[in-house]
């Protein structure tokens, strides 16, 4: 086609002019011309003016479907940000749920152990790893606090204070491996001594030694803190027995505890502010006394 008007571009061009020519006569004097004539310019007039029409409707058409994608994006980007202004709202609100469901923990652990003189803290950083788990609170010297308080969280006992600063204290979790508490079965009254364990810490749980062999623990029991603690108050649950396996000396057992408290993801805690015990003391001394 495009061959074929560059080798007659001159005669198409000539006949271009020529009919626009006799349309504007038309136009201008309706009498000139044939009837005959005037019939076969329409023919060819007509289908050049409807291409024209048809032409300018898609134009239009075209530009007016892309003014209307330009809004619809810039409605789809309004949307975009209103929605990650609601998650971040949600976020906020989730964040807030969770330390109100915290603060309620902790009124109710208070009030459970309302005999104990107890200040709240507020986790400002932790320090995990595979062979410790100390957490950072913003309670300190200046509040009053010293090595060996204890620390309780949602559920019973979380750990104990082992270094302060003026400002800030760090405790020891329960799982920590250099964690341990004398404690006896709520249900039975016998006696062990809970520690963190290395090969248990990655799983949350901590083991009950010491044992006797005729010990009547059993799973499902609660396990507490006992009377013969050098530095804990009694009573604090410390967890559950999940299992009680016998030591290879035949004499004695040993149990294994899922801690009450929970150490992940904790924001809030209550320091107990009174000691029980050897304020010098580093672990629990319930070995030596079992040894006496």
């Amino acid at each position: 086609m495009m061959q074929l008007f560059e080798r007659h571009k001159r005669i198409f061009l000539f006949s271009g002019i020529a009919i626009c020519i006799a349309a504007i006569i038309l136009t201008v004097n309706p009498s000139a011309g044939s009837n005959v004539f005037q019939r076969g310019l329409a023919h060819v007039i007509t289908p050049m003016q409807r291409g024209a029409s048809a032409t300018i409707a898609w134009v239009r058409g075209h530009f007016s479907a892309v003014a209307n994608n330009q809004q619809l994006l810039n409605d789809i980007q309004r949307y975009r940000e209103e929605i990650n202004i609601l998650r971040i709202d949600n976020d906020r609100l989730q964040l807030a749920g969770e330390e109100n469901a915290q603060l309620s923990a902790l009124v109710n652990m208070s009030q459970r152990y309302a005999e104990l003189p107890m200040i709240g803290a507020r986790v400002i950083g932790h320090n995990p790893n595979d062979w410790q788990r100390r957490f950072f609170l913003d309670r300190g010297v200046d509040d009053g606090i010293a090595n060996n308080m204890a620390v309780i969280g949602d559920g019973g006992l979380l750990g104990v204070i082992r270094q302060v600063d003026p400002g800030r204290s760090q405790f020891v979790s329960i799982i920590d491996s250099e964690f341990s508490v004398a404690v006896m079965s709520t249900r039975t009254g016998d006696i062990g001594m809970a520690s963190g364990d290395i090969r248990l810490m990655q799983q949350g749980l901590i083991r009950m030694d010491r044992i006797e062999a005729t010990a009547q623990i059993m799973p499902g029991d609660e396990i507490r803190t006992s009377t013969h603690s050098s530095i804990f108050p009694p009573g604090i649950l410390v967890g559950v027995v999940e299992g009680i396996y016998p030591n290879p000396d035949g004499h004695t057992r040993h149990a294994i505890i899922r801690p009450a408290a929970n150490s992940d993801n904790i924001e809030m805690v209550l320091i107990v502010t009174e000691i029980f015990g050897d304020t010098t003391a580093t672990h629990d001394d319930f070995i030596v006394i079992l040894e006496d």
